[in-house]
């Protein structure tokens, strides 16, 4: 495990106990919008882990990266939005209907998803681009 790895691994353990903390002093009682936030917290903790540990072991050159934005970068700001998710929801667990919750939640998700996943296709699409470009040209 490289120390960047590990540096991201104590960043995600920190983010994840400051967003459990959170959720947990700042709910209004055990409703299904609490719940609902509860789980999709740790779904969004858990696949930015998987994300990151994916791109760890590929190591990305910054010519190698969809637009010059890595994925985990938008691994980790689908984290950090977590944290003024939790706020919300976590102050106005009585008064929001799960059905907001779920909605907002999904729509989040799903767009860091396949931001996530176009970032990995991206660069996969260049890296084939470069080796290409290597084995058809040669320098002087």
């Amino acid at each position: 495990m490289s120390k960047n790895s590990k540096i991201g691994m104590i960043i995600w353990g920190l983010s994840l106990a400051l967003a459990l903390v959170l959720l947990f002093t700042l709910q209004n009682g055990m409703t299904a919008t609490f719940w609902i936030t509860f789980g999709f917290v740790c779904l969004a903790f858990i696949s930015s882990l998987i994300f990151q540990m994916k791109i760890w072991k590929i190591s990305n050159s910054p010519d190698e990266q969809f637009i010059h934005w890595p994925p985990i970068i938008f691994s980790s700001v689908y984290m950090i939005a977590q944290i003024p998710i939790i706020l919300i929801f976590g102050i106005g667990s009585s008064a929001i209907s799960y059905k907001v919750t779920i909605i907002i939640n999904a729509i989040l998700l799903v767009l860091a998803w396949v931001a996530v996943l176009s970032s990995m296709a991206g660069n996969d699409h260049i890296r084939n681009v470069d080796s290409r470009q290597k084995d058809h040209h040669t320098e002087l």
